[in-house]
């Protein structure tokens, strides 16, 4: 029993944030991605006092996304929303989330006036330090 209690745990703030860069480098790599400038993401799924680290990435051209669900897939993320279940008129929008590390990429492909990608990674909520 001590095995799954310990299997489930979740991965330091530290832990996950490296594993977040890690990811993130490999689909960088990828996919030509390049990093996005510092803005602020504004997320209030986290309660005061909690918070969470983020990766965020983009490409001007929509192209840049093949190979990205089949990438993250490999590196253990599942699907679990679709675009189907958001598709919101110039974007088709897919949620990837490892159960192991409990991190969630959200892969953005934009069309319209102005194609491109948008990839943003985050750990789960943790409480402040």
């Amino acid at each position: 029993m001590t095995a799954c209690t310990a299997a489930s745990e979740l991965p330091t703030l530290e832990d996950a944030a490296r594993q977040l860069d890690s990811d993130g480098s490999a689909l960088l790599r990828a996919a030509g991605l390049r990093l996005s400038p510092d803005a602020p993401i504004e997320d209030d799924s986290c309660v005061p006092g909690q918070v969470r680290r983020y990766f965020r990435a983009e490409s001007d051209l929509a192209s840049a996304s093949a190979g990205l669900l089949a990438r993250l897939q490999a590196m253990g993320y599942d699907k679990v929303v679709d675009d189907l279940d958001l598709r919101d008129g110039d974007q088709d929008v897919s949620v990837l989330r490892n159960p192991e590390t409990r991190l969630t990429f959200e892969l953005t492909v934009l069309s319209g006036d102005e194609p491109g990608v948008r990839v943003i990674g985050k750990t789960t909520c943790y409480t402040a330090d």
